[in-house]
């Protein structure tokens, strides 16, 4: 068997508010936009007749997809309640890695988006086989739905850049 990532999905509560904060705070580049409607929409997700429309985002036009938004509407569903401010089981999370740290922590406090962490940096000295050595300096913030949406970037550290 072979299984690989194909994409986060978000089923967001408005399509609008989570293009500002996937798109044009974070710089997701929207590569397909679509609008399933009826039985076949709503027999995807077990729910009935329903319109859904997708966007489905990546870094760059000539990237893989990252994140899907899907916004069902014409049925209810139900919403999870808003965290408290810490992790929950069963609780997920969406972890991207950036070269722009500074001038997204910018962007989002701009936008008033809630932090469940604000800016932090600890060191890694000794790399692993799945991650480098260096300054890891890592934000988590919330986007319109809730979800916690970890930002990370992985400097060189300090004895490093001068050897």
């Amino acid at each position: 068997m072979n299984l690989q990532f194909e994409r986060f999905t978000l089923f967001c509560r408005d399509m609008a508010a989570s293009l500002r904060f996937y798109r044009d705070t974070l710089g997701l580049v929207v590569v397909e936009e679509k609008t399933l409607q009826g039985a076949m929409a709503g027999g995807l997700l077990q729910l009935p007749p329903c319109t859904m429309r997708i966007a489905l985002l990546a870094a760059a036009s000539d990237t893989a997809v990252i994140v899907g938004l899907f916004e069902i509407s014409d049925v209810a569903i139900d919403a999870l309640d808003v965290p408290t401010g810490k992790p929950a089981h069963g609780q997920t999370a969406l972890v991207l890695s950036t070269t722009d740290f500074d001038a997204l922590h910018g962007a989002l406090t701009t936008g008033g988006y809630r932090f469940l962490t604000p800016p932090l940096s600890y060191p890694k000295r000794v790399a692993s086989e799945r991650s480098p050595a260096g300054l890891y300096r890592e934000m988590i913030v919330y986007d319109p739905d809730n979800v916690p949406v970890s930002i990370l970037q992985i400097d060189p550290l300090a004895e490093e850049a001068t050897a």
